[in-house]
């Protein structure tokens, strides 16, 4: 669907400066104007007599100019003063510093006045009132403005031409059948009211009609990439043979544990899109150690079998050598060759040729995109690690790889719904039953020292190992209440003299940072202060007490995921919350995390309350840049993909590409 929209410069009282001033806006063209929708609105539509007019209300009262005055005050200040009546009292209209409103108003003419009214040295007065047909007597909508294009403007302009406009834009109209049975406006309706409501319940029809089309976009789009994808070949196809499902067996018995049942459910589902014809593009959730690094092995491991390569690629180099580790632990009574791939572990050609499982970090492999030429298996960890470009370049490829990308910051279904329909998804929900939940706390500030006194005697006591975790490396002016970690290590070790402590973040050179945490791991450092840098992956299984400092200024799944750095063995773990924070609503969260362990419902919470800038900033997504719909309105989402789902099997003749062609929208494709 291509359109030719009429020129904006065409519409009446718009030229070349005006044209500059609506470019402000981003606004080009006439479908960018109609789209230029109100960020609220005032309800002026109540006419009412002025003796019954109450005070502190939005009404709509109509007079006689008794008097107008312009008085000077001997503050420079400039004021305009009317009075107006009707058959049941008098009003007082104030404006200030306006004084070109007497051209506008004459003394002896009946004019509609819209505002709140106030009483003011004693009088029902209305303070800065609208006046004219385009702002009183109705529900009045307030725009985006610029300097130069106020609402007055947007309202006189759409007043004669919002019809002319909609009527000149070749818009896309869902099927008149599924406008009924959804009980929907058609968007032509829909535009129309969201700019001239005729009543609040036409407005909100509108409001939930424009939304809903963006969604739709989301979920087309989405849809769209899958079929791409699906679309292509497979770089290898692989098969599970009798003698290959003997040695797998083999495999998964000599394991130190046993597969939960949710690892089975979830390896079924990986396999099946292994052995298909298409490339896999399966995302895996699961929470903080619920064990997806032993899917991805298996994955590997199945990969070798049909003797080809598969990478894995991790966010950090840290998070690399304990893969290695574990694959290399795992793996060892098999045949086959594990490589690892660093900015400090470098690989000769001949090496990479030679390994079946390559183990690299997401920078270094996306410096050898040659990697890909003959893999049969990707596996990201930490997707929302990944970039955008970095993701998006698979799927220029024209054989792909089986893709695999694995994350422990659980997906809200409605984000799911919107925006992740081009993936297969799979969540491990359980925990290995040896694994005890992490007893969490929110502390208030005069029990800190009794905190550490209680740290200080389980390391003596048991040689337990914690985390200290701060959201800043330095000090912040700005933000003087919120601890950083240099700050924090010259202060614990006063309160810590007899332990070891160290100090590890990104300003650290990576050797001394791989350095200090191979002491963490052998227990030669007692206390590690730290910022969110141990965030991913970091499994050291006798550290089990972490604190988080100044824990509002970060985000639930982010804590969730902080707090998943302990709980990693047999032991009883902890973790503290630590806050300055005296809002109410912070302190509602951080309870929620104390009460909660699993991810899934703390993510959904987290987009209840805070939105979805947090999810998004985790799964790097390209933030959608919606105007009216809220990703966390899962009623929306759910009608949304009901629509889809019925144009797509009882409207076999409707393109889904005409749903993402609305240039008002902006949104970067995962």
């Amino acid at each position: 669907m291509t359109q030719t929209l009429p020129k904006i410069e065409e519409l009446p009282s718009i030229g070349p400066k005006t044209l500059d001033k609506l470019q402000k806006l981003d606004i080009f063209d006439t479908n960018d104007l109609v789209h230029h929708y109100p960020s609220r609105y005032i309800d002026f539509s109540h006419q009412t007599p002025i003796s019954q007019a109450p005070l502190k209300q939005s009404v709509t009262v109509k007079g006689e100019v008794l008097n107008f005055k312009n008085i000077y005050t001997r503050f420079g200040k400039n004021i305009q003063k009317a009075t107006i009546s009707d058959n049941t009292g008098y009003l007082d209209l104030i404006w200030f510093n306006q004084p070109y409103i007497s051209k506008s108003i004459q003394i002896g003419q009946t004019y509609a006045f819209a505002g709140s009214i106030d009483l003011y040295q004693n009088k029902k007065t209305i303070v800065a009132p609208e006046f004219g047909d385009f702002n009183t007597g109705k529900i009045i909508p307030v725009y985006p403005q610029t300097n130069g294009l106020n609402s007055k403007w947007f309202r006189r302009l759409f007043q004669t031409n919002l019809k002319k406009i909609v009527d000149s834009i070749d818009l896309l109209e869902l099927p008149p059948s599924l406008l009924k049975k959804s009980k929907l406006l058609s968007k032509k309706e829909a535009l129309l009211q969201i700019h001239q409501p005729n009543n609040q319940e036409l407005l909100n029809q509108s409001r939930q009609r424009l939304a809903l089309d963006e969604i739709l976009a989301l979920q087309a789009q989405s849809i769209i990439q899958k079929q791409h994808w699906f679309s292509k070949k497979a770089n290898r196809q692989l098969v599970m043979t009798p003698a290959m499902a003997k040695k797998f067996d083999q495999l998964v018995k000599s394991l130190p544990f046993k597969l939960t049942p949710a690892q089975i459910k979830v390896w079924h589902q990986t396999l099946a899109d292994l052995i298909s014809t298409p490339p896999a593009n399966r995302l895996i959730q699961g929470d903080v150690g619920s064990g997806k690094t032993i899917v991805a092995l298996l994955a590997c491991y199945f990969a070798h079998l049909n003797h080809t390569q598969s990478l894995l690629i991790a966010p950090t180099e840290i998070l690399a050598n304990q893969h290695f580790a574990t694959f290399q632990k795992f793996l060892s009574k098999s045949k086959l060759k594990i490589s690892l791939l660093t900015s400090s572990s470098k690989l000769t050609p001949k090496q990479i040729s030679q390994s079946s499982i390559i183990i690299a970090t997401h920078a270094v492999f996306y410096k050898n995109k040659d990697l890909l030429n003959n893999l049969s298996l990707l596996i990201i960890d930490e997707q929302h690690k990944f970039g955008v470009k970095q993701r998006s370049f698979l799927s220029e490829l024209e054989h792909l790889p089986h893709t695999i990308t694995m994350t422990a910051t659980p997906i809200p279904r409605t984000l799911s719904l919107a925006l992740l329909g081009n993936l297969s998804l799979s969540y491990i929900d359980q925990l290995p039953k040896d694994r005890l939940p992490i007893k969490t706390f929110l502390v208030p500030q005069n029990k800190y020292q009794d905190c550490y006194s209680w740290i200080d005697q389980q390391i003596n006591q048991k040689h337990s190992q914690a985390y200290i975790v701060c959201p800043f490396i330095e000090d912040s002016e700005q933000n003087t209440a919120v601890k950083s970690a240099t700050a924090e290590f010259e202060h614990l070790k006063k309160v810590f003299p007899k332990q070891k402590i160290a100090l590890i973040h990104g300003k650290i050179a990576q050797k001394t940072r791989d350095k200090i945490f191979t002491d963490f791991k052998n227990n030669k450092i007692n206390i590690l202060v730290t910022t969110p840098i141990i965030e991913v992956g970091v499994d050291v299984p006798n550290s089990t007490i972490i604190i988080i400092q100044s824990a509002d200024r970060f985000g639930l799944a982010q804590l969730h995921q902080l707090r998943g750095r302990v709980g990693r063995g047999s032991e009883q773990s902890y973790c503290y919350l630590f806050t300055e924070s005296t809002n109410q609503k912070s302190i509602d969260r951080l309870k929620y995390l104390e009460l909660h362990q699993n991810g899934l419902k703390i993510s959904e919470y987290d987009l209840r309350t805070r939105g979805p800038g947090e999810i998004f900033s985790y799964l790097q997504h390209g933030f959608p840049s919606l105007k009216l719909a809220t990703i966390s309105d899962s009623n929306l989402i759910e009608l949304s993909a009901q629509i889809i789902k019925s144009l797509q099997s009882d409207y076999p003749s409707f393109d889904l590409h005409q749903l993402i062609e609305s240039p008002h929208l902006s949104f970067t494709p995962y």
